[in-house]
């Protein structure tokens, strides 16, 4: 038996697609081996690459490598993590913090399914898978397929293109559920944010006390709850980013200034994630230090409705 590894890589590329493409969202057995493989394929790549640039590279700790322990495979290898970061920092090759995070899920939702087992909408693995191949293809045609030869691109030629082809119809999927969301959810553009579970642009807030994506169909049990996994998706633990109370519902459920929408992706802003408000600027009341929309009074409202208010309120303060 011989793969090597760009071959090794393909074939399970190839794996995953057959799991993944056809009609209808794959089987709990189809995603397990598409999530198992598609890590797999992420990894002899990634190293593939990383040898490329030095056999020592692909050692955890690449000061203990011995040559006669590479070519055994007697070592233990480094983490997918640290492979992306030899390659931006090392082999100086740009892997853009999108395709990072969705190597980061994916090892994440690879290591839960093959210790403590892994509950996820299909909708969410596809789409998070579909970002993973997307970047492999590109990274292949790009990093690797230019340095094989002849002989080498002629074995993976045909299996590379039906890699292609089941990409494409997984795509394509997305793209369209995608197009219909977007008409769906046009008037919520400001209160829509990425879905934590399947990263799409397709939960909405503030319509229901138990977030719902419209892509994945994942929710949350409160507002607070889609918040916290919201910020872990994207800034990691980092809870203490939830700000307090929103100005417009007082409910603890703020975002401040680290929010995107649909609206203006672009853009961070503060959300209430239990109401939906978003807020381009806020600031402290000079009354209450409570957040509240700038206003030439520099007070929220609570304060401009009872003017006794600050005055108590700094009574108690020690």
């Amino acid at each position: 038996m011989e793969f090597p590894p760009v071959e090794n890589g393909v074939d399970y590329l190839l794996s995953v697609v057959d799991h993944l493409a056809g009609d209808g969202p794959p089987s709990p057995r189809d995603l397990k081996y598409a999530v198992l493989h598609l890590q797999a394929a992420a990894e002899v790549l990634l190293k593939a690459r990383l040898q490329r640039e030095h056999w020592s590279l692909v050692f955890k700790d690449p000061g203990t490598a011995t040559r006669s322990r590479f070519d055994s495979a007697d070592f233990e290898s480094c983490t997918t993590d640290a492979a992306v970061d030899r390659l931006k920092h090392i082999a100086g090759i740009p892997i853009d913090d999108k395709a990072g995070k969705a190597l980061k899920v994916l090892a994440k939702s690879r290591n839960a399914l093959q210790h403590y087992g892994l509950t996820a909408p299909a909708r969410a693995v596809e789409a998070r898978a579909a970002e993973v191949l997307d970047f492999l293809l590109t990274f292949l045609h790009d990093h690797l397929l230019p340095h094989l030869t002849e002989q080498e691109n002629q074995r993976i030629n045909a299996d590379l293109n039906d890699v292609r082809e089941g990409v494409q119809e997984i795509q394509s999927f997305i793209a369209q559920r995608g197009k219909h969301l977007r008409g769906e959810l046009h008037d919520l553009g400001y209160q829509t944010v990425e879905c934590p579970s399947c990263g799409e642009w397709a939960l909405p807030l503030g319509d229901t006390q138990t977030p719902n994506c419209r892509f994945c169909h994942e929710s949350w049990a409160s507002p607070t709850i889609a918040a916290a996994y919201y910020v872990r998706a994207q800034y990691g633990d980092q809870e203490t980013l939830l700000a307090g109370q929103c100005p417009q519902c007082a409910e603890p459920a703020l975002l401040l200034d680290k929010a995107r929408v649909a609206a203006e992706p672009t853009q961070p802003r503060s959300l209430c994630f239990h109401c939906g408000s978003s807020f381009d600027r806020l600031v402290e009341c000079t009354g209450c230090a409570a957040l509240t929309m700038p206003r030439q009074s520099g007070l929220c409202e609570d304060c401009l409705q009872d003017p006794i208010r600050p005055f108590e309120l700094k009574g108690r303060r020690p």
